[in-house]
């Protein structure tokens, strides 16, 4: 009886202690997946205008991307950052690809991503860190290029 009851009493408060937030975050984490959807999409278009378009569906218009060659804030000069990238003629034929799947947690997320020649043959791999607001708006994402470094041995 004594066990029932204690059985009892940990599933209500289990139930009780659950975050109301959580399906909140799944909601936005949801919405966030179709921002990055567009987010990549973006990378691989070549006009600003339809690539502003993209971005207006999941960029917060305040939102920041950085990475080892840049720093931009808004979603306006993330558009001309993109396009920069694409007309700038080391870049010609590159492409940027998605190599995980996205992970996330508590309004934030990671995926690793690789630019490819045109030839099709990985350049660099790359690995994507971002934030997202509680409507599923990208407000950030950090680049790293390259793998990540060896670490040194310690003695």
């Amino acid at each position: 009886m004594a066990k029932k009851f204690f059985l009892l009493f940990l599933f209500a408060a289990l139930a009780i202690s659950t975050p109301s937030g959580v399906n909140a975050q799944d909601s936005a984490a949801k919405l966030a997946r179709a921002s990055l959807e567009n987010y990549f999409k973006a990378w691989a278009e070549p006009d600003d205008d339809v690539r502003r378009k993209i971005l207006e569906a999941g960029w917060a218009e305040d939102g920041t991307y950085t990475d080892p060659s840049a720093h931009v804030e808004g979603r306006e000069a993330l558009v001309m950052h993109i396009g920069g990238f694409k007309k700038n003629a080391r870049a010609n034929g590159m492409n940027i690809v998605r190599t995980s799947d996205i992970q996330f947690h508590h309004n934030v997320f990671r995926f690793q991503w690789e630019m490819r020649g045109p030839d099709g043959k990985t350049l660099t791999p790359g690995m994507d860190y971002g934030e997202f607001n509680d409507k599923g708006m990208i407000t950030k994402i950090v680049g790293f290029f390259g793998p990540f470094p060896a670490m040194e041995k310690t003695e």
